[in-house]
């Protein structure tokens, strides 16, 4: 099965931190975030993706090449002007293989079987027209919740329902972003740029047909915020069990970092190859030290995520540092 991961969007709720990098590369314990989903289709055999850009694109495109340092294959769709999440796999979709496509974001770490979401969809009725991967939420009110019955068909979407009668009461869901799709639903899709929740699971849903919905257990995290981006660094230093399929180790220090014998870790901390730590600095606990993130001499950094190419100096908390900024994140 063909995967398509969104990787095109702006970034703007990021701020300053968006306007560096994508979401899709913002560094989780030293890897890109779009590894996590690359992982992912690996481990499930799916290794034929296709990529879509337009923020920041061109970097997206250094860091992951073709794929095939990761064990996949990657093409890449590009975007001169934003298409959206439905306009970006039209746009793309002449690249897909027949037959159904799973998408997901490039901005999320999630404990998932991806194998397993396929098998589901090809497991569901032949009428089935996407099967969606969605998770419980304490407050799903604030995030335009799905409504599945309990035999997990989705009935209800942005507060469309479906013309269909519930089995038993109707559960609030959130969409991971997570999703089988068939070339019906796709071909709803209008040409240009489009939203795939409005313009194709909406109507969908309207007439009648199946959407399947699995309701995943596991760790998710989306990184849209820079406070979330943050905390997501330091759930995963703190758990790193929560990501059993990460594309490396999410702590510890690396072989290849350079550490001064004078300078100390405080772990959980993860300090990534190529990292480089100065005489007499403190790191941790909760840092992140990026490959080619530098700690100055002396410096003290916790509660931080040092990227690649940035110096942290001085004594620092809860702040992302760039190489030409540095934003405080802490929730």
């Amino acid at each position: 099965m063909q995967v398509m991961i969104l990787a095109a969007g702006r970034s703007t709720r990021l701020g300053s931190i968006g306007q560096n990098l994508p979401k899709p590369l913002l560094p989780i314990c030293g890897y890109p975030a779009i590894r996590f989903g690359i992982e992912l289709s690996r481990r499930a055999g799916l290794t034929d993706i296709v990529i879509n850009l337009h923020h920041h694109g061109d970097k997206i495109g250094q860091a992951l090449g073709d794929g095939s340092s990761f064990g996949v294959r990657i093409r890449y769709s590009y975007e001169e002007e934003l298409f959206g999440t439905g306009g970006g796999l039209w746009k793309a979709r002449y690249m897909f293989s027949p037959g159904p496509v799973l998408v997901l974001n490039g901005k999320v770490a999630a404990d998932i079987d991806l194998g397993a979401v396929v098998a589901a969809h090809h497991e569901a009725r032949p009428d089935t027209v996407a099967t969606m991967v969605l998770r419980e939420d304490p407050s799903p009110e604030l995030w335009a919740p799905i409504g599945i019955d309990s035999t997990g068909r989705v009935l209800s979407i942005r507060g469309k329902r479906s013309p269909h009668t519930a089995v038993g009461t109707i559960l609030p869901r959130m969409f991971t972003g997570i999703h089988v799709v068939e070339p019906r639903l796709l071909d709803r899709l209008p040409l240009g740029l489009s939203d795939v929740i409005g313009d194709a699971y909406i109507p969908a849903l309207l007439d009648g047909d199946r959407i399947a919905s699995m309701t995943m257990a596991g760790y998710f995290a989306e990184h849209s915020t820079p406070e979330r981006y943050l905390a997501g660094n330091i759930d995963l230093l703190q758990n790193p069990s929560f990501l059993p399929n990460a594309p490396g180790p999410l702590v510890g220090v690396d072989e290849h970092a350079q550490v001064d014998p004078s300078a100390h870790v405080r772990f959980p901390s993860r300090i990534a190859a190529g990292a480089v730590i100065q005489a007499g600095a403190v790191v941790g606990p909760h840092a992140v030290v990026c490959g080619g993130g530098r700690v100055a001499a002396g410096a003290e950094i916790s509660r931080c995520v040092v990227w690649p190419g940035a110096t942290a100096s001085g004594k620092q908390s809860g702040v992302v540092i760039m190489p030409n900024a540095a934003v405080f994140a802490e929730a």
